[in-house]
């Protein structure tokens, strides 16, 4: 259209042409200015807290901050792989944080995607874009395969059921040691704490079902496959309360229950035969 009307100013000598024409080269170069601008000093971090499943949709919170001092950020469309989210506004030094749908072919320790960040601001003349490489690494672990436990060779699932040391607050006394913060006032020993300076906790074995270790090896397979069998069997038994240990070769992961070492567990099968 600017063309256009620059040849008919040209062809007619109309004046008012060519300040039209002037006036809407003028505003798209201020447009393309203001659109680029709209895209500098900005930064992109994603913040932990969910857990990350090779091919499997995972949330993942991505945090946008505007560094700069005087403009604020508008319509910032900020896109990773397939996935997209929309920031309208974005004041002067301030941080807004979405949630994005994401979804990692592999497990492992890796980076994002490459991030795109495209913004129409400010009337949709041109779409400007900008890449970063984000170099916060991200822990991905294997996908989970539903599955139940491995047969045993002698056919008993009930073969992979073994007692491993577990701590507790019910069971026989396995050793008496310093006090720790956190420890229960149950398991003051008081006695002895009247000798010494400072208090001594039973630590005491857990009476219940025994814990359930879990063999790398004798799951069905590939090497892939078994990780993900071993990881959502990990996750089941996990919500059931269940105490759970893990062989990996020679390496073996103790099994006190909670949400620490579950992540433990599945860490160490993230980056299995990786390193």
């Amino acid at each position: 259209m600017t063309l256009l009307l620059g040849f008919a100013a040209v062809n007619t000598g109309n004046n008012l042409l060519y300040l039209l024409v002037s006036a809407l080269l003028g505003f798209m170069a201020v447009s393309g200015v203001l659109g680029q601008r709209n895209l500098q000093r900005l930064e992109v971090r994603f913040r932990p807290g969910y857990e990350l499943y090779a091919a499997t949709d995972s949330s993942l919170d991505i945090e946008l901050h505007n560094r700069r001092r005087w403009l604020p950020a508008f319509l910032i469309q900020l896109e990773i792989a397939e996935a997209a989210v929309l920031f309208p506004l974005l004041a002067t030094g301030r941080k807004s944080q979405q949630r994005l749908t994401l979804r990692l072919p592999r497990r492992g320790l890796q980076s994002l995607p490459p991030i795109k960040l495209t913004s129409r601001f400010p009337i949709n003349f041109f779409i400007r874009s900008r890449t970063i490489n984000s170099e916060q690494p991200l822990l991905v672990f294997p996908q989970p395969m539903k599955c139940t436990l491995p047969v045993a060779a002698g056919g008993s699932r009930e073969a992979r059921l073994v007692e491993l040391p577990l701590p507790g607050l019910d069971g026989e006394i396995r050793s008496i040691d310093d006090y720790r913060v956190g420890d229960p006032l149950k398991s003051i020993h008081w006695k002895l704490s009247a000798r010494h300076a400072g208090y001594k906790s039973k630590r005491q074995q857990q009476l219940g079902a025994p814990a359930l270790l879990l063999d790398l090896e004798s799951f069905p397979g590939t090497l892939e496959e078994k990780l993900s069998r071993c990881t959502y069997l990990i996750n089941y038994f996990s919500r059931q309360q269940r105490p759970i240990g893990l062989r990996l070769d020679q390496k073996l992961l103790p099994a006190p229950p909670g949400h620490r070492q579950r992540q433990k567990m599945l860490a160490e099968l993230a980056v299995y035969a990786q390193r």
